[in-house]
């Protein structure tokens, strides 16, 4: 049976479906015991228009009900364990593409599109959105935004708030706000696109987005240079210096090397992307590069090089939802190959000659910045706050994206945020001053 509160509301409602729980399929239901902290939602909406969804949130806002926003589900347990919000409202349905000027590059979609629908729309215009999420099988164009989620080609591309012009978003209130793009309505001065990127449903429900977007390089060639720590650690110093602009620039662990089946110390993988003459250029002087330095190399192009790149992701995204451990860390870029090989040695100590279980890790070199899985025995809370506390100091984070409730109820997802939890609270008091979006999942 569904909920009082919902049922009530239901009633009334021809603005969407409602799906009760009992009504869910079980992937869904576990999605929702992994984000909550054990309290069963009365029910999950699916408004058909954002019109509907304002609707939701009025009524959710009047009668103080806490509500879980969520896209297609696939990053709804990623951060702080949510609790106290009986309504989950899903997006799924709000997915048309608004329009594409071509013209202009840019792209407005509603926040339920898939990611993968939207990129073969534009490809027909041979332009793209240069966003590669995890599970981007299954992402939805807001869940993207709302997680901050960016992969390797955060190098070239920068990162989702980066390419981001135009959002609008229903704040906890129900009422409908917009800034950037062709209609411009800010709310006391602040940059919305930047505040509602990565904020995990905690400042509102986004519904439309706007993007740039890139044509599609015409030539596409990878390196990946493998060998010793130090050499590695050179090349992507000397990289970053020289005249070539990879548009991924990944530095691979040991245990991720492993997964691809390439021998080294460490490894880097290296995407030139531009017209033909011009990638060919630059390989050459990323072959120069090598053989100075003594690293082995690997030429990808074509079905290769795609699949490459896809079994680096899938590396990463490896076991059921129950097994993994998915961590988001960040470094100064010179640290990079010294907190690879902390990792090791943090891990060595605990798995003594056992080498089937192996961390898998990547920093996407131009930032600093990475995602790393861990086997599940030896990712304990002393493991984490070891890494954690490294990286912390050499100028960054280690987040805890996946991972089981008990983990994260022992160790916070967030870590120390310093002085921009002052920061960060005030923001969610301005925005959500009931604490009824996602409560517990940011800041929690």
């Amino acid at each position: 049976m569904m909920g009082g509160q919902v049922r009530e509301f239901a009633e009334h409602w021809t603005g969407g479906t409602r799906v009760d729980w009992g009504d869910l399929r079980e992937e869904e239901r576990h999605r929702l015991r992994e984000a909550t902290r054990g309290e069963t939602p009365e029910a999950v909406m699916y408004p058909q228009t954002v019109e509907a969804l304002t609707e939701v949130m009025q009524v959710a806002y009047q009668r103080g009900i806490g509500v879980l926003p969520m896209g297609g589900g696939s990053k709804l347990h990623w951060g702080g364990v949510v609790h106290k919000a009986p309504w989950v409202i899903s997006t799924r349905h709000l997915d048309r593409l608004v329009e594409h000027a071509v013209g202009d590059l840019t792209v407005t979609v509603e926040a339920g599109a898939k990611l993968r629908a939207v990129e073969e729309i534009l490809a027909k215009s041979q332009q793209f959105l240069a966003i590669d999420p995890a599970y981007a099988d299954d992402a939805t164009i807001g869940g993207i935004v709302a997680t901050g989620d960016m992969g390797s080609w955060r190098q070239r591309y920068n990162s989702i708030r980066d390419r981001l012009i135009g959002i609008s978003f229903v704040r906890h209130d129900g009422q409908l706000v917009k800034a950037g793009g062709r209609v411009v309505k800010n709310v006391a001065g602040y940059d919305l696109m930047k505040l509602l990127t990565a904020s995990y449903g905690t400042l509102g429900v986004i519904t439309q987005l706007t993007f740039r977007l890139y044509p599609i390089p015409e030539a596409s060639q990878t390196l990946v240079m493998t060998g010793g720590a130090s050499e590695i650690g050179e090349a992507v110093m000397a990289i970053r210096r020289s005249s070539v602009v990879p548009s991924a620039l990944d530095l691979l662990s040991p245990g991720l090397l492993h997964q691809l089946q390439l021998e080294g110390e460490l490894g880097l993988g290296i995407r030139v992307q531009n017209v033909a003459a011009s990638v060919e250029q630059q390989g050459d002087r990323l072959q120069e590069l090598a053989q100075r330095l003594t690293l082995t190399v690997t030429g990808l192009e074509g079905e290769g090089e795609r699949a490459f790149w896809g079994r680096s992701q899938q590396a990463l995204e490896q076991g059921t939802p129950q097994e993994r451990l998915l961590l988001k860390w960040g470094v100064r870029p010179t640290a990079m190959v010294s907190t690879l090989d902390r990792l090791e040695e943090i891990l060595a100590q605990l798995q003594g000659n056992n080498t089937n279980a192996r961390a898998i890790a990547r920093f996407y070199a131009g930032s600093g910045l990475g995602h790393l899985t861990l086997p599940r025995p030896q990712a304990t809370s002393s493991i984490l706050g070891q890494l954690r506390r490294h990286c912390q100091a050499n100028g960054g984070f280690l987040t805890l994206l996946e991972a089981p409730q008990s983990l994260k109820a022992q160790i916070d997802p967030w870590g120390d945020l310093g002085s921009a939890q002052i920061a960060m609270t005030r923001l969610k008091q301005q925005f959500d001053p009931q604490t009824r979006l996602s409560p517990g999942r940011f800041l929690g």
